[in-house]
């Protein structure tokens, strides 16, 4: 394969598809032909907003660093490591970050699902380097890897979303998804099509190529009432045949996908932290969300 390639190579095959909404706000979606990185060293540039400005690339690294410690020099290999790195030093990806042993911060994205609200709720990193997946040699036989909470892109994530924060050439902030698959223990990455929402801090929709119109001014889309009260979440629609809930940790994290039984629904959430949760109601392309408090 080819290394060091551009998405203004692929401009012959990209589609681009901007809708209308009631509200001052358009999502421009772009779909690429599927962009396969298995080799070391190639590299995707990605331009979300085609205005010349490299936003974001991705690159497949396996190496070696050394390290100084109190013991001495420690080498430590990387073995298959995915990254996406921010080009502009103003933007983010959606993830978490922690120091390592080595006093080395790491920045590990989330790996979202379809339908996570993609906006200023979520934690957003500026490190240069991002840890889609990796697997670290720390020598004497003992690798690494990432746990549960750093990202879920490890050892495979098929088509989830990075969520993206990125400045344009006016300074301003717009938010973004980029749909990518992770497979074989990271010795593949495929990233697939991209979006990002024109108007100003607007969140957006993991997946989505429409506005999105607000968290709290959308029930007319789905009459349906969504409340807490300690543990429990209480859904109470009259569309509830082929209705799907998904309920999502304000991390982006999902923690609970099922079909509605009945129009009087109770879900018990008792093996979750307390905080706030987002709750999505889905049936027939139509959708309801409301942020919710769980004690």
């Amino acid at each position: 394969m080819k290394k060091g390639f551009s998405l203004k190579e692929y401009s012959a095959l990209a589609g681009i598809i901007l809708i209308q909404k009631d509200v001052i706000a358009d999502v421009i979606y772009t779909d690429i032909t599927d962009v396969i990185i298995s080799d070391n060293y190639e590299v995707l540039d990605i331009d979300l907003n085609s205005d010349g400005a490299i936003d974001f690339d991705f690159i497949k690294f396996s190496g070696s660093y050394t390290w100084w410690t109190s013991s001495g020099f420690t080498e430590l290999r990387f073995l298959n490591a995915l990254h996406c790195h921010r080009l502009e030093i103003e933007n983010q990806v959606a993830g978490i970050s922690f120091s390592t042993y080595f006093s080395y911060m790491n920045y590990w994205p989330y790996a979202l699902l379809p339908g996570v609200l993609i906006g200023d709720d979520l934690q957003f990193q500026n490190g240069f380097v991002q840890h889609m997946a990796s697997r670290v040699d720390i020598g004497n036989g003992t690798s690494w890897v990432p746990d549960k909470d750093a990202g879920y892109w490890w050892p495979s994530a098929e088509d989830h979303y990075l969520g993206v924060h990125f400045i344009d050439s006016d300074s301003n902030y717009h938010y973004g998804w980029i749909r990518c698959s992770v497979l074989d223990s990271a010795e593949v990455l495929i990233i697939k099509d991209f979006a990002y929402e024109t108007a100003i801090d607007h969140p957006i929709v993991a997946g989505d190529t429409v506005s999105y119109v607000g968290i709290n001014n959308i029930t007319n889309l789905i009459d349906a009432t969504v409340y807490s009260f300690g543990k429990d979440i209480y859904i109470l629609t009259e569309t509830f045949k082929n209705t799907e809930v998904i309920i999502c940790n304000l991390k982006g994290q999902e923690v609970v996908r099922k079909l509605l039984h009945s129009k009087n629904e109770l879900i018990n959430m008792g093996n979750n932290p307390a905080g706030m949760y987002l709750v999505t109601l889905l049936n027939e392309g139509k959708r309801y969300n409301k942020k919710v408090f769980i004690e």
